[in-house]
């Protein structure tokens, strides 16, 4: 049983580290002896054999800082532990009020917390467990995004799928939206005579066509009224976002045109480079038609969805203008032999 608490108080310090630093052994003692039941205190007496530390037993996931010290003051020290162990929440303790001092810390050390001398037990605990939660909490994040890229440049639809729905449940309003605008969209395609090989890359850039709204804010994607100009200009630049997630995935490299031209007009009059006629790629014009279909029989914050042909009609009134004519008249067709069911999306496939 003995073994079993020692092995509990083993893995909760591994989890639960803290390096202090200040040039006083009696302070740096008091702190020590204030945490120790809760977190693992390494000392280090001054900023040179804290980055000394740092260096070799790192990183902490907390490192506390006395601002007064000689050589590199606090706000210097946790600047350099920032650029050494950047994921290390960092702490500024001081023993007087310092505006300026205070301003330098955020600006070079990006601190988490200030604490000012003398600090209280129940004040120290109740900060460096915030902390350790923070750490853990953007390790957790880097690690998520991590497994993320690696699965994306795998193209395993899976993965794209899931990805698609953590994307369109950014709000309510569009749950479910890439999936169905994909499923539309390679219906398009198959009817368009494509390969194979050229409906498996519409499946994965469809699914991802929108993954630069992670960057949009949630009170533009569900404001109940129009855009103003600034407001617009936000959300024009998903396009640009997604691109620039997507591009370091080379296997991702033949479906980034759906990406970056799906708000092009075929009349050259979209977004965000002017692209015109068949200089956009055949399968963001193919997108670009089951994306605005889409969106309009779907309801909005600021209107309720269309029936599907008042939606079709809009959709040939902009054919040669915002669409290209051929993928209009392909999906007029696939509307006229109920080959599309009234939601848009593909029969027999799931739009949830």
């Amino acid at each position: 049983m003995a073994g079993k608490g020692l092995s509990h108080a083993v893995a909760l310090h591994s989890e639960a580290r803290v390096l202090f630093v200040d040039d006083e052994p009696l302070v740096l003692e008091g702190l020590r002896r204030s945490v120790y039941k809760e977190f693992a205190a390494d000392l280090a007496e001054g900023s040179e054999e804290g980055l000394a530390k740092l260096k070799r037993n790192g990183p902490y996931p907390v490192v506390v800082s006395d601002m007064r010290m000689p050589g590199m003051d606090g706000a210097q020290f946790l600047a350099a532990v920032r650029s050494a162990s950047p994921d290390s929440v960092r702490v500024l303790l001081t023993g007087h009020s310092d505006v300026k001092a205070a301003a330098r810390a955020v600006n070079e050390g990006q601190v988490f917390r200030f604490l000012t001398k003398p600090v209280s037990r129940e004040t120290l605990l109740a900060t460096l467990r915030s902390c350790v939660a923070h750490y853990h909490a953007a390790r957790l994040e880097k690690d998520q995004l991590k497994i993320t890229i690696e699965a994306l440049d795998q193209l395993d639809l899976g993965t794209l799928t899931a990805l698609a729905r953590t994307i369109d449940a950014k709000s309510a309003w569009t749950a479910g939206h890439s999936e169905r605008v994909t499923d539309l969209a390679l219906k398009i395609g198959h009817a368009m005579g494509l390969s194979a090989k050229s409906l498996e890359i519409m499946h994965r850039g469809g699914l991802l066509h929108d993954i630069g709204k992670i960057g949009t804010p949630p009170a533009i994607l569900e404001k109940p009224g129009k855009l103003e100009p600034d407001e617009m200009q936000i959300m024009r630049e998903h396009v640009r976002i997604g691109v620039r997630i997507l591009e370091p995935l080379t296997g991702f490299r033949e479906a980034m045109p759906m990406v970056a031209q799906h708000h092009e007009w075929f009349d050259g009059s979209g977004y965000p480079t002017g692209l015109a006629g068949e200089n956009i790629s055949l399968h963001a014009r193919i997108l670009a038609v089951a994306d605005c279909y889409d969106a309009l029989v779907s309801d909005r914050p600021y209107r309720k969805g269309l029936p599907a042909d008042q939606a079709l009609e809009m959709l040939i009134q902009k054919s040669g203008t915002q669409f290209d004519p051929k993928v209009i008249e392909v999906f007029t067709r696939l509307s006229a032999t109920d080959e599309l069911d009234e939601s848009g999306s593909v029969p027999g496939k799931s739009t949830e």
